[in-house]
């Protein structure tokens, strides 16, 4: 299993409302047991929300997920996971944009992991 870390920023407060809202329903061609996200390999997401409206996203993957393919294939999967994605980052108002030092292909920037701790490291230590 990977994990990975994203970050994004929030157009304004008005987009970061919108943002919430459409969360609270998230549509099953994305989401769900036949969804987008299960079929390139996504176990798991959260997104949090940090001061001055970034957004940062961990996802738990399997082990041959590549977040450039993935992401970019998924939008293949059906039309509502690419009006969704239009939403968020499309040309007409979208609710992200790009961080500023974000120069790579995807719309949210990798973040590089410093540390990592489980419970399981101490159970193999023993």
């Amino acid at each position: 299993m990977k994990r990975f870390g994203f970050s994004i920023e929030v157009v304004n407060d008005a987009a970061l409302e919108m943002y919430k809202e459409m969360h609270k329903q998230v549509p099953q061609e994305i989401s769900g047991d036949e969804g987008a996200l299960k079929k390139i390999g996504l176990q798991r997401m959260s997104i949090y929300l940090l001061p001055n409206n970034t957004l940062f996203m961990q996802v738990e993957a399997n082990d041959d997920f590549d977040p450039l393919r993935d992401f970019t294939y998924a939008l293949s999967l059906h039309p509502i996971v690419k009006e969704w994605d239009d939403k968020m980052h499309g040309k007409d108002n979208p609710l992200l944009r790009r961080s500023t030092n974000n120069n790579t292909e995807l719309n949210w920037l990798r973040l590089e992991q410093v540390y990592d701790w489980s419970i399981t490291e101490m159970a193999n230590d023993s």
